[in-house]
């Protein structure tokens, strides 16, 4: 004999509607998160109820909700992390570099070869060429003081140009400096908020069960702490997380054990450290390594490379002038035409701009109309220097601007394929906890059915009970 009865159909029908009361409420809170992103999607994991024993053998006594679990990939959250942080990586130096070229006044054409060619404003390789060819058209005219003025016009222009360039690119690097000081003042917040909420997460679940919220805003953080740096997780016995940044560990067993500093050097330049043990962190991805990579980097190597150039342009010009005559016969040997060491200060004497006459053309005191040193002046761009690599002005500027355009043109590319990369995995991600509109609601009228279900059982089981109670009188 034995089984439930009528009052046990009639609980484990109770027991049902419940079951089924709780899924629909767990659809529901699906359908009102569809548009969140960082919201995994849940569902109610439903088990057999306790079977009883009758002389028939074991009897089913219905079912309950075992958890309510997310559907989660945990392979693909981990991935993600680690993509994010390679795409911040490269989105910081793209800026970086984009910022770089927005120094020189132009916009680079990846695909020219030529220096000239490779920009569409004004910019040093025209300042170069306008003053060498002012230089030319003097050596036709030298005692024009028209001529003069035009090539001590051009001569400013390309100094202004260089100076222009030269402040940009310290401002740049200035700034990307306070962006990374700022940068990890951010990442220790996010380090400080995932050791809260993994701390918070063990203390729930020890005691009430699984914190789907609270991992879903964990997992949140935790892939926005790699957008500045490279991180890696592991996961003890007990669910405790720890948190490695560049190797060294910041969180352990979900306590925060350390928080990042800046560090400058002796020129004001910040990096990343332990604050614990003071180690210097070798990032290699997440933006603070990105903007440290462009700062250090290409803007550098440009602006150095820019200096040797005004710096050669500025002793060779100085050089050939201090041993020429100006058009009164004079030779000041003392008189620059150029001032200045390199980009940063190069400028045009103030002595010949007042008066061109002084400019010091001819190389005899007493041939006012000789060109010689006019056509010494024009003829600098074709030759070589040692100062450039073994190239002249022009050459040289194309190197430069073509070595920089090159690697901006190969972080772009990256860039565009890690963005794929990491569109892939959010896709495969979605696909896996994003909710679907469409199945929730499926589930919604499945849940409908089954309450509907229960329900008639338990009025079906009510009458019998009825009768039972009538048969008494």
């Amino acid at each position: 004999m034995g089984g439930l009865g009528i009052l046990g159909t009639m609980e484990m029908a109770r027991n049902a509607m419940q079951t089924a009361r709780q899924g629909a409420e767990i659809a529901g809170n699906n359908l009102a998160n569809a548009s969140n992103p960082i919201y995994a999607r849940q569902r109610v994991k439903i088990a057999s109820a306790v079977a009883i024993p009758t002389d028939k053998g074991p009897q089913g006594s219905g079912a309950e909700v075992a958890r309510i679990e997310q559907v989660r990939d945990y392979a693909i959250d981990k991935q993600l992390v680690e993509e994010k942080s390679v795409t911040a990586f490269l989105e910081a130096k793209q800026r970086g570099l984009q910022m770089a070229e927005s120094s020189l006044g132009q916009t680079l054409d990846r695909q020219s070869i030529n220096a000239g060619d490779a920009y569409s404003t004004f910019g040093v390789s025209e300042g170069l060429t306008d003053l060498f060819n002012s230089f030319q058209s003097l050596s036709a005219t030298p005692t024009s003081t028209a001529e003069r003025q035009t090539a001590l016009y051009n001569a400013q222009k390309l100094s202004d140009k260089f100076r222009s360039v030269d402040r940009r690119l310290e401002d740049l690097r200035e700034s990307l400096n306070k962006e990374i000081k700022v940068d990890i003042v951010n990442a220790n917040a996010n380090l400080e908020q995932l050791a809260h909420l993994a701390s918070s997460i063990g203390n729930t679940e020890l005691v009430e069960g699984a914190a789907n919220e609270v991992r879903d805003v964990m997992q949140f953080t935790l892939e926005n702490l790699s957008q500045y740096v490279n991180l890696t997780t592991t996961t003890n016995e007990d669910g405790k997380m720890s948190v490695f940044i560049a190797g060294e560990e910041f969180i352990t067993d979900n306590v925060l054990t350390d928080i990042m500093k800046v560090v400058t050097n002796a020129d004001g330049y910040h990096s990343a450290a332990s604050a614990g043990n003071g180690t210097a962190l070798n990032l290699s991805s997440g933006k603070i390594a990105g903007a440290i990579a462009a700062r250090d980097g290409a803007t550098v190597n440009m602006r150095s490379s820019l200096n040797t150039l005004a710096a050669e342009l500025i002793t060779q010009v100085n050089t050939l002038h201090n041993t020429g005559y100006d058009l009164s016969g004079n030779n000041d040997n003392t008189l620059n035409f150029f001032t200045g060491t390199g980009a940063a200060d190069i400028s045009v004497n103030s002595t010949l701009k007042d008066d061109p006459r002084k400019l010091q053309m001819s190389a005899a005191a007493d041939e006012v109309g000789d060109n010689t040193v006019a056509r010494s002046l024009a003829n600098l761009n074709q030759s070589d220097y040692n100062n450039l690599n073994a190239m002249g002005f022009t050459e040289h500027y194309g190197n430069t601007v073509s070595s920089f355009g090159q690697e901006l043109s190969l972080v772009n590319v990256q860039l565009n394929d890690q963005r794929m990369v990491q569109n892939m995995l959010q896709k495969q991600r979605d696909s896996v906890q994003g909710v679907s509109i469409d199945e929730e609601v499926a589930n919604l009228v499945i849940f409908q059915r089954a309450f509907q279900a229960s329900a008639r059982l338990i009025t079906t089981m009510n009458t019998l009970m009825g009768d039972v109670i009538n048969m008494q009188r």
